[in-house]
C-alpha cells in the first residue's frame, strides 16, 4: 500500500458514520486536494462544544460559513454571533460562473450548486435587522444585577423591588419602569413607608447606588434593548423551505 491509499484509508476511517452528516470538505496529502478522503461531521454531534482555530486567513470564518450552510440544508436552524458581519455572505447565492469556484469545487469532485441560505438578521442597535428586545422582568433581579455589576447587598435589594412590583402587577418593560418604581421608593414618604413595611428597612443610598447604576446604563444606549416585544428562543428555531433559518 503506497502513501496515498494509505491516507486515503486512515482519513476514511476516522470520518466514517452510521447516521446523517455534513461535509466539510477534503483532506490534502501534500498540498494536493485527495477528494477521496471526505471531512466530514456526524449531525448528531453538532450539539456538542467544538473549536475551530488557526492564524488569520486559514479559513476559520469559511468554516463556520460552510457549518451554517451544511446545518441549513439538514433542516437544522443556528444562532451566529456575527459583531463583524464576516458570516453575513451567505445569505446570498455564489456565482455560478465563477470560474474559481467551479475549479474548486470539481476538484473536491462535489456538486455546484450555488444557492443562498435563508438569513435572518438580528439586531441590539439602530443596525438594520430584527430587534432583539426584552423587558427587565423577563431578565429577572439576578441576571438584571448582574449587568448593573451590583454588590451583594444591591443585588438582594434588587430582588426585593421585583418582589414589590410582582406583589402589585406592575409590570418591568424597560429601564424607565424601574427607575420610577426606585425613585417611588426612595423619594415620596408612602412609597418608603409601604416598602420598609412590607419588605424591610433598606437604605436610601443604596437605593440611590442603584438609581444612578441605572441611569449610566440608560445612556450607554441599552434603553434600545429594553422593551416590548419581548425575544422568544421559539424565534431561533424556525425552518424555510426546509432549511434551518441562520440567525
Amino acid at each position: 500500500m503506497n502513501q496515498k491509499e494509505s491516507f486515503i484509508q486512515e482519513i476514511q476511517s476516522r470520518y466514517s458514520y452510521k447516521n446523517d452528516k455534513i461535509i466539510l470538505g477534503k483532506a490534502k496529502l501534500d498540498g494536493e486536494i485527495v477528494e477521496e478522503a471526505e471531512i466530514s461531521v456526524a449531525l448528531k454531534t453538532m450539539n456538542r462544544h467544538g473549536l475551530i482555530g488557526g492564524a488569520t486567513g486559514t479559513g476559520k470564518t469559511k468554516s463556520l460559513q460552510i457549518i451554517a450552510e451544511q446545518l441549513s440544508l439538514k433542516g437544522v436552524p443556528t444562532l451566529l454571533m456575527d459583531i463583524k458581519g464576516d458570516l453575513s455572505g451567505i445569505g446570498a447565492a455564489a456565482n455560478s460562473e465563477d470560474k474559481n469556484a467551479q475549479e474548486r469545487m470539481e476538484a473536491l469532485n462535489l456538486p455546484f450548486d450555488p444557492q443562498a441560505s435563508p438569513v435572518e438578521f438580528l439586531s441590539i442597535s439602530d443596525e438594520p435587522g430584527a430587534r432583539l428586545r426584552a423587558t427587565v422582568s423577563d431578565f429577572g433581579p439576578i441576571l438584571f444585577s448582574k449587568i448593573l455589576e451590583l454588590n451583594e447587598t444591591q443585588e438582594s435589594i434588587i430582588s426585593i423591588i421585583f418582589k414589590y412590583c410582582q406583589d402589585r402587577n406592575l409590570p418591568l418593560i424597560d429601564l424607565e419602569d424601574i427607575r420610577r418604581v426606585l425613585q417611588y421608593v426612595t423619594d415620596s414618604d408612602e412609597g418608603k413607608s409601604e416598602l420598609n413595611s412590607n419588605y424591610g428597612t433598606i437604605a436610601p443610598a443604596s437605593l440611590g447606588a442603584i438609581l444612578r447604576k441605572i441611569v449610566a446604563l440608560e445612556q450607554q444606549g441599552a434603553t434600545k434593548f429594553f422593551g416590548e416585544p419581548s425575544f422568544d428562543v421559539q424565534d431561533l428555531l424556525k425552518t424555510k423551505d426546509g432549511k434551518g433559518i441562520v440567525n
